[in-house]
């Protein structure tokens, strides 16, 4: 057995023993040293795991980061959710509009499934059951409408793209943004027909204007967010690291002045939580590096391309190929690690066949967003079954309408090209 394939067993053994992923693959980089008896490399991995972190593009992911921290401390959930419930409350299955808008709304402000899913979660998922939802559904939705998060700007994942391909963040940002909304829309098609048949409760209190008027006013700052980074990127004002630096203070400002006060300890909190948080993705992404450098030493990526070039010539071909592969990858590996390792082997082959470098990116981000909610290592699905205390057999039951729903997305996104290049050829970024 060569020594890569020994390395690759040794990383998935890991895995599978619930290691967590950044010590699997730094474990199975410095196996390699030893597999390969190159030992010396032994003294390049600290600078490898350097070199990969040591990116200005990545400051921007603990800014962001702590961007929905404190709005999401400082009450700005519970406004955006009363807000959902006023405007689409009163449709059949209100509660899941408003669950699968309140995420549309919140994408825009913490960039990150898994915070939508852990602050909608424990708030709507036993509201809907208590009034009259099924838990299973209300979880389903919960994990199938967070998925936006990563997808609609600011998003993690498109930083992390950026700083691996040199792409510009803002126009993955812009490209993002029409996917991750039609996929919020796609859940409520889902929703729609699930509600009429099951025949879910709606909101029965008349339509009050002046108190939706009112939420309207108290949630649009919050809302503005997306626009307040986009318009500082594509206007030139400051780059993506000071425009997540920008979001920090604007969020600052509309938590204090139009929220609650945040006391010095819950700062101090949000700080240290945001720190830890922050502190994993790095270290996955310096360990990712070296797991991609080792790939690179035994040629993976040039085998990989020469290959998916001798079987998909064209861009179409190529990119079907891709999105199986990445479908299937997203199952066992979480966004951070598949991106930092798989973005430097398959990216010149989407340039080498003409796919471009934006719709790629933001293809990417969609496919590997379907793997959060696919087993065995799917993190939204486990973190809304957490959450919502079902079985894992009847959560993957619901969701399945709304993974269809995802791959029909994924379908028209990969056909045709201008969903995702729409705005950024607006804005001149292609």
């Amino acid at each position: 057995m060569s020594s890569i394939a020994i390395v690759i067993c040794v990383f998935f053994v890991l895995m599978f023993l619930g290691l967590p992923i950044s010590f699997s693959l730094g474990i199975s980089s410095v196996a390699y040293c030893f597999v390969s008896g190159q030992l010396m490399y032994l003294y390049m991995i600290p600078e490898k795991i350097f070199t990969g972190m040591n990116n200005f593009v990545l400051l921007a992911i603990p800014l962001f980061m702590l961007t929905g921290e404190i709005m999401n401390r400082g009450g700005i959930t519970e406004v955006i959710v009363d807000f959902c419930n006023e405007a689409v409350g009163r449709l059949r299955g209100g509660l899941g509009y408003v669950n699968i808008v309140a995420s549309t709304l919140f994408a825009g402000i913490t960039g990150s499934a898994l915070s939508d899913v852990a602050a909608l979660g424990s708030m709507l998922i036993p509201a809907m059951e208590k009034s009259g939802y099924d838990r299973e559904y209300s979880t389903a939705v919960t994990a199938a409408s967070a998925i936006q998060g990563p997808i609609i700007p600011p998003s993690i994942p498109a930083v992390l793209i950026a700083s691996v391909t040199g792409v510009s963040t803002g126009a993955l940002f812009l490209g993002g943004a029409v996917p991750g909304v039609l996929l919020g829309i796609f859940c409520c098609v889902v929703t729609f027909f699930l509600a009429k048949k099951r025949n879910y409760p709606k909101l029965e209190t008349k339509f009050n204007f002046i108190n939706f008027l009112k939420l309207t006013i108290r949630s649009f700052f919050p809302i503005m967010t997306p626009v307040v980074v986009l318009g500082g990127l594509l206007t030139g004002i400051f780059t993506p690291t000071e425009a997540a630096a920008v979001s920090v203070l604007y969020a600052f400002l509309v938590t204090i002045l139009g929220f609650k006060k945040i006391s010095l300890k819950e700062f101090t909190e949000i700080l240290r939580d945001t720190a830890m948080a922050s502190t994993k993705v790095y270290y996955i992404i310096g360990t990712a590096t070296v797991f991609a450098w080792v790939l690179a030493i035994e040629n993976i990526p040039t085998k990989i391309a020469g290959f998916i070039t001798s079987i998909a010539v064209t861009p179409m071909s190529a990119l079907l190929f891709i999105n199986i592969f990445l479908l299937f990858w997203g199952m066992w590996m979480d966004t951070a690690p598949s991106i930092m390792i798989l973005m430097p082997l398959l990216f010149p082959i989407a340039e080498k066949v003409g796919i471009n470098p934006i719709h790629f990116g933001v293809v990417v981000v969609i496919n590997l967003m379907i793997g959060l909610l696919t087993p065995p290592f799917g993190m939204a699905l486990f973190s809304a079954q957490t959450i919502g205390r079902v079985p894992l057999k009847s959560l993957l039951k619901e969701l399945v309408p709304f993974l269809v729903a995802d791959f029909i997305l994924l379908a028209l996104i990969s056909i045709f090209p201008e969903i995702i290049l729409f705005l950024p050829r607006m804005f001149g970024l292609v």
